[in-house]
């Protein structure tokens, strides 16, 4: 019997088991998700990635017996048709085709819903793609027929764009090319680690200049141009690939490398002989297929099936552009280009969904959207994909503009946000313009972003950009919530953050992996100017002690320990969510569970956000344990706290901006309070520079218990209008009412009580209420008046 099973696989007859294997975390998993409406035109399909899979054939019918199936074979874990879909209901399913030439059983089937207003953006086939991308050079960012019409604009209407360019290219006429790294540098080695950036910044230099001269070349068709061009250009191809530049050993040096040296190579093709060109080809074949078989791309599949690898977020663009730049001339170049194109279409952004949210924070958010407007341009010129059909791109500024108002002192969550947004974000005007977003426009010129770069031939794309109309966001929404990311931004205004108080919270069904490891159920608070409660989102290097062992715990953060210990760290584990938000105007409402985050620890955590605007808010939280065990309240600063332990109150004041912090627990909770980091940052790599104190207080419960109801009070006020300390609280088995003296002689009373009593009113006052998560176990609604 086993001899004839073992015949029959070979034979390729089906197997019995279906390819339906539950994704990881870390996987991309099975899309659209069964039963949704999509928002795109045909729905891209994706699935659990077969690691002896050859190839696929995907189906989809609108009918459920598949008798209208239309089938396809792909070697991707992902498939987008090249033609949209009539509206209306579909099933899909897949089966695998293995090394071995056996078929797996069809996979289970899924629906998904094509409504009539999803956005139309079909994904060309190859051969599409084979007829737009020109058979001359150039090929990226330029196409050949519009040379001349160019090179008559940079002499006229884009002169002064072009003149910085050109002076930059006669000083290179003048000087030697920048030289090789020497040193081998790794971020992992102690002993090299001090080459491993500046190796990155020298190749970049390097390639910047040859990209430079090339382009010059392009644009004027001077042989001097052209001669230096080719200079420069095998200098680069001359560099070792298992040198200092080496992909596996330093991705940030070889990066440059493997996208900036085929623009050159393409822009002054003409002055390169076959020989010369051929080196290139070389070259360029032997560190694509190192980017290829690395951990970021891993022959494509392996990062389509896990997409979350940061890196392999920007390497699939710039091994495009490798691909363009030489397709047609180096064999791989092909698949290199397919499987950037299905990438593109079916698994990014992976950080977000269409809501423009961003997991790893807004630093990075600028990191990879700066880059992505190299991906945006070239696939438009070589591929005719207009990227901005995306929702996601639709969106792509949202995020920044209600996490971070004009003015504000940080930018929220997330690696490196712990600074404000940059003035050389160039691309975001540049995003403005391309989506027709006036709020966003504004938003970059009230951070004083304009379409400036020493990217060259991006300062031409945006030299040339018509430019959109700037408009104050007067008639958005303050508040909203990414419902992708699981983060929830509470403004009181927009428009300027001197004026603004500020709740970011966070619980995320991204977990806490890659840079966006801040704890679930966490959050910070910043007022008129001032950051109040910060999180630790600074880091030296990436992995180091510091950043794994404090920035990456519970404790590092404004959140909740149990018996000392937090969350699963650094994990991809789905294990936030936000469950419940409401925004009524004045005041604004949001609920997230982080029960699953604590690995057993806890049986509920949900976390309640009541803010009363300006300068009210209320962090009701929910704890049930599996166990008695004590909690701990994590809060922290950029100054010492005041603490007065008989009153459970705590003050904290900067230069414009203080706050009163008033705990309201079962019991008495004990505080400590110190400052610094655990480990320390690694100062020597950080050039003896150093990070700001942050002062960390924990208020503790004593006595184990199974669960607590605690309410934690914050009133941030400006430094000269100082409100009154004392916050009154009356208890009885039905209700808790707090009453919060406010500047101005207010007072706000924040009720909380059981479901059983009226809904909305307590010793007769009535209230805006809100229903805490109803999933059979509620045991409070919250009311303001």
């Amino acid at each position: 019997m086993l001899v004839a099973f073992l015949m029959f696989a070979v034979m390729g007859t089906t197997n019995l088991l279906p390819p339906d294997r539950e994704p990881r975390p870390s996987e991309w998993g099975y899309r659209p998700p069964d039963g949704s409406r999509v928002s795109v035109n045909p729905p891209s399909l994706t699935w659990v990635h077969d690691r002896d899979a050859v190839r696929y054939i995907v189906q989809w019918a609108t009918k459920l017996d598949f008798s209208d199936a239309v089938s396809v074979e792909t070697r991707w874990c992902v498939y987008t048709h090249h033609q949209p879909l009539k509206p209306g209901t579909y099933f899909w399913r897949y089966r695998v085709i293995r090394k071995d030439g056996s078929a797996s059983d069809w996979s289970r089937v899924r629906r998904f819903i094509v409504p009539a207003n999803a956005v139309i953006f079909p994904k060309p086939t190859m051969d599409e793609l084979k007829r737009r991308i020109p058979k001359e050079h150039p090929r990226l960012f330029f196409r050949p027929e519009e040379i001349p019409k160019l090179r008559q604009w940079v002499k006229g209407e884009g002169r002064e764009i072009f003149e910085p360019l050109l002076r930059e290219a006669e000083r290179l006429l003048k000087s030697e090319p920048t030289p090789e790294p020497s040193v081998r540098g790794s971020i992992r080695d102690p002993k090299t680690r001090k080459y491993w950036w500046p190796n990155r910044e020298q190749t970049l230099k390097a390639c910047m200049e040859a990209e430079t001269l090339a382009l010059v070349y392009l644009l004027t068709g001077e042989k001097r141009f052209g001669e230096a061009a080719r200079k420069w250009i095998l200098h680069l191809a001359s560099w070792d690939p298992d040198g200092p530049t080496n992909f596996a050993l330093n991705c940030e040096a070889a990066k440059p490398m493997l996208h900036r040296l085929p623009r050159a190579y393409d822009w002054a093709y003409d002055v390169l002989t076959e020989a010369e060109r051929e080196k290139v080809r070389q070259v360029m074949r032997r560190r694509a297929m190192d980017a290829w078989r690395s951990g970021e791309v891993r022959e494509g599949n392996g990062h389509l099936n896990e997409p979350y690898n940061s890196h392999g977020n920007r390497t699939w663009h710039k091994l495009a552009e490798c691909a363009i730049a030489f397709f047609g001339e180096i064999p791989e170049a092909e698949i290199w280009l397919d499987y950037a194109v299905n990438k593109f279409f079916a698994a990014y952004p992976v950080w977000s969904d269409d809501d423009g949210g961003w997991h790893e924070g807004l630093s990075y958010w600028a990191g990879y959207m700066s880059k992505f407007v190299w991906w945006a341009e070239v696939a438009e010129k070589a591929l005719g994909i207009d990227s901005f059909r995306k929702p996601f791109f639709a969106n792509v500024g949202n995020y920044a503009l209600y996490t971070a108002p004009p003015g504000s002192p940080d930018m929220g969550f997330g690696d490196l946000s712990h600074s404000r947004p940059s003035s050389g974000w160039s691309f975001v005007p540049y995003f403005a313009a391309k989506t027709k977003n006036p709020y966003l426009a504004w938003w970059a010129e009230q951070w004083g972003m304009k379409l400036t770069t020493n990217d060259p031939v991006i300062r031409l794309v945006y030299g040339r950009l018509k430019r959109v109309a700037p408009k104050p966001p007067t008639d958005l929404p303050t508040s909203k919530v990414f419902r992708g990311i699981g983060v929830a931004v509470l403004n009181t205004t927009l428009m300027n953050s001197n004026d603004n108080v500020q709740i970011r919270f966070k619980s995320s069904p991204f977990g806490r992996q890659s840079h966006g490891h801040d704890p679930h159920n966490s959050f910070t608070l910043n007022a008129y100017g001032d950051a109040l409660l910060v999180n630790c989102v600074y880091r030296d290097w990436h992995g180091s002690p510091f950043h794994t062992q404090w920035c990456w715990s519970t404790k590092a953060h404004n959140a909740l320990l149990v018996n000392g210990e937090g969350q699963k760290p650094h994990s991809p584990d789905p294990f936030g969510k936000i469950v419940k938000w409401e925004f009524k105007g004045s005041v604004d409402y949001v609920a997230g569970d982080a029960t699953d985050a604590y690995e057993g620890k806890l049986k509920r955590f949900i976390r309640h956000i009541v803010f009363v605007k300006p300068d009210v808010i209320v962090v009701a939280d929910e704890v049930v344990a599996s166990k008695p065990s004590t909690f701990q309240w994590m809060l922290h600063g950029l100054k010492e706290f005041a603490i007065d332990e008989p009153s459970q109150t705590l003050n904290l004041e900067r230069e414009r901006a203080g706050l009163f912090v008033h705990y309201i627990a079962p019991e008495p909770l004990r505080f400590k309070q110190w400052s610094g980091y655990e480990p320390p940052p690694d100062i020597d790599f950080m050039g003896g520079r150093t990070f700001p104190t942050q002062w960390h207080v924990e208020a503790s419960t004593t006595t184990p218990r199974e669960q607590v109801f605690v309410l934690t009070v914050l009133r941030p006020y400006r430094i000269n209008e100082r409100p009154e300390k004392s916050v009154t609280v009356e208890r009885n088995e039905t209700a808790i009412l707090v009453r919060v003296p406010c500047a101005g002689k207010r007072t706000i009373t924040v009720a909380l009580k059981r479901p059983e009593t009226e809904v909305a009113t307590i010793k007769g006052l009535r209230f805006k209420s809100f229903a805490l998560v109803d999933d059979g176990k509620r045991r409070w609604t919250i009311g303001v008046k």
